[in-house]
């Protein structure tokens, strides 16, 4: 055979072969060798019965006051939304959660209340400040003195102080 016939031979073979690869794509995938790129899978679409009603923004906070009432509302998660009432004559405070969304998930649920006129009155509770509020109150109390400098400020998070108790 001539050489010139033999490379018609040769190409036309590879010729074949990639139609071949062409016409059955998945011989290569079916042997584990899929392309380099798999194509991406169509994103999932939820059916619109099961998407939420409402979507509440986290800017949603919101405050009015008025007749001795302070309110403050905010949102957390989808469709919660949480309201502070403040009666600043009688000092007490209520918290309540709405709900929005179906007719059976809808509703508004005291979460709870207390007085807080007992509250205001401690000097601290669960306190993390910087400094404790008898040494800011001896800093005042020495402000403009010359032994102010003197003054020695701790945090509060030491061992053993009474914030950490």
């Amino acid at each position: 055979m001539k050489s010139w016939q033999q490379t018609v031979l040769l190409g036309a073979g590879f010729g074949v072969a990639f139609l071949l690869g062409q016409a059955v794509p998945n011989l290569a995938s079916a042997q584990g060798r899929g392309p380099v790129n798999p194509p991406t899978a169509a994103p999932e679409t939820v059916p619109p019965e099961t998407q939420p009603k409402f979507v509440y923004s986290e800017e949603s906070g919101q405050s009015a006051s008025g007749n001795g009432f302070v309110a403050v509302t905010g949102s957390y998660g989808i469709g919660t939304s949480v309201l502070y009432l403040l009666d600043t004559v009688n000092r007490q405070l209520a918290v309540y959660e709405a709900r929005g969304g179906s007719t059976e998930q809808r509703r508004v649920v005291l979460v709870g209340a207390r007085r807080i006129d007992l509250d205001l009155q401690l000097r601290g509770y669960n306190d993390r400040s910087e400094y404790e509020y008898e040494q800011l109150e001896n800093l005042f109390q020495k402000n403009g003195r010359k032994d102010a400098k003197d003054a020695e400020v701790k945090t509060g998070l030491e061992p053993g102080s009474p914030s950490r108790k």
